[in-house]
């Protein structure tokens, strides 16, 4: 590399880090005037009672205690993790002390992400800057650190599961997968990767930091005000059609006509974003679309390309610079269909840094047949499944109505979050063809 270019290189880089630490800086910015998501609603635990009367009295956590009634909303990890917010006394001070601390965890997450896609790689300063300037820039994100949602810790947790899974170490891995699922359930898909490969390390990792996990939560906390007596009633919901499932759906009027699949489908909640949810909107809009034949559809085709991928991985192999990739886009897939295809609302998404992440990497990278058109499509997903990146309030202003109720029940989101999966599983399926072949010009 030339000294001109190298300087270009730089110069570019910095450009790219920049760009990313002023959305950055927005988010942080108005998540001072606002802070309350679903993360206020699960505070304060039954603890904070004892251990801090002071924050359990504060007036402005009085409608979190009325909505959750003293009751542990969700797994034992948030609130092991946080237990150190119960010395504060107010609802404010703690979102001021999140508010200092989640930003350092972001960073730390993309400093661990970007250190697994860089490893054993050639030195690509301008793509360190772009994948920096993709992850802050992703609207998902910055909903999580607005709202404090604890999402934050779980989207760090999956990138160390991830970064050691990529480099055999287990243990590691399967600690960090425990601590994620025993916050939200639909981690435990992960652990597929694990027995696809006979990897018994990283499930018995599993089963003991599970088992000290609830071993402390139930001397700190008691394991009987948490919903994990409700698991089998949150799994069935998680699993079953929008029609079952009360604890998650409400129970509402019926919205698409056309089948059970849809009953509790309506239009305007415009915090849901999953497949099922999405694709219930289309068949109301198209009736001749049935969205449970399309939903199992995906299932069953992707179920079958992520096995496909895994077989041909596990029999066949891969070159010794491609098995951090082949890890890679495992944990992906399985990160995309345990978020996408259960219950999730927009934020939740932020998890597909994961895999939006690793294919830029990958694309600009590496030289690969049809690679402009893969990276032209990766744009396109990114815009898609990043609400178009334009800022909400602008394009509220232009269509004359709430921009997110538009973006979700307009299928773009869907649209975007099938092409994401679409993208992994055909460098999954492909990858024992591939030969590794750095690209001299990324740099």
């Amino acid at each position: 590399m030339s000294e001109t270019s190298g300087r270009t290189s730089r110069a570019t880089a910095a450009l790219l880090f920049g760009m990313g630490g002023l959305f950055f800086a927005k988010a942080v910015y108005r998540a001072m005037a606002y802070s309350a998501g679903d993360f206020y609603n699960t505070l304060p635990g039954e603890y904070a009672r004892r251990w801090n009367p002071v924050l359990w009295n504060s007036p402005d956590l009085q409608p979190a205690i009325a909505y959750s009634n003293g009751a542990y909303l969700y797994g034992p990890t948030q609130y092991l993790t946080l237990f150190p917010i119960v010395f504060l006394d107010s609802y404010r001070s703690i979102a001021i002390a999140l508010l200092v601390v989640y930003p350092i965890v972001l960073l730390a997450a993309w400093y661990v992400l970007w250190r697994m896609l860089a490893a054993g790689e050639p030195k690509h300063p301008i793509v360190s800057g772009a994948v920096f300037v993709t992850m802050f820039a992703f609207l998902p994100l910055a909903q999580t650190l607005i709202q404090r949602e604890f999402e934050v810790v779980g989207f760090f947790l999956l990138i160390v599961a991830c970064a050691a899974f990529a480099r055999g170490r287990d243990t590691a891995s399967g600690a960090a997968l425990a601590a994620l699922a025993w916050f939200k359930y639909w981690p435990v898909v992960l652990l597929g990767a694990f027995v696809v490969h006979w990897r018994w390390r990283g499930l018995a990792a599993f089963v003991v930091a599970s088992a000290l996990l609830l071993g402390a939560a139930h001397v700190t906390f008691g394991l009987e005000h948490f919903r994990i007596g409700e698991t089998t009633s949150i799994v069935q919901g998680l699993l079953r059609p929008l029609g079952g499932g009360e604890k998650l759906y409400a129970v509402i009027e019926r919205g698409a006509a056309k089948s059970d699949f849809c009953r509790q489908w309506i239009w305007g909640r415009a915090t849901q974003a999953e497949i099922r949810w999405a694709l219930c909107g289309v068949e109301d809009r198209r009736p001749a679309l049935s969205a449970k034949a399309i939903f199992y559809t995906l299932i069953i085709v992707t179920g079958a390309l992520f096995a496909w991928g895994a077989y041909r991985v596990e029999s066949h192999g891969v070159e010794a610079a491609l098995t951090k990739w082949a890890a890679i886009w495992e944990l992906s897939i399985l990160t995309i269909a345990g978020v996408a295809f259960l219950h999730a609302h927009y934020y939740y998404y932020i998890v597909f840094l994961l895999p939006l992440s690793a294919l830029l990497y990958w694309y600009v990278t590496s030289a690969q047949p049809w690679r402009k058109t893969k990276v032209a499509l990766w744009l396109a997903t990114y815009v898609l499944v990043n609400a178009l990146i334009v800022p909400t309030t602008w394009l509220t202003t232009w269509l004359k109505r709430d921009a997110m109720d538009f973006y979700l029940n307009s299928s773009l989101c869907l649209l975007g979050t099938l092409m994401l999966l679409g993208l992994v599983l055909w460098e999954f399926s492909t990858l024992p063809l591939a030969r590794r072949s750095v690209a001299r010009t990324a740099a």
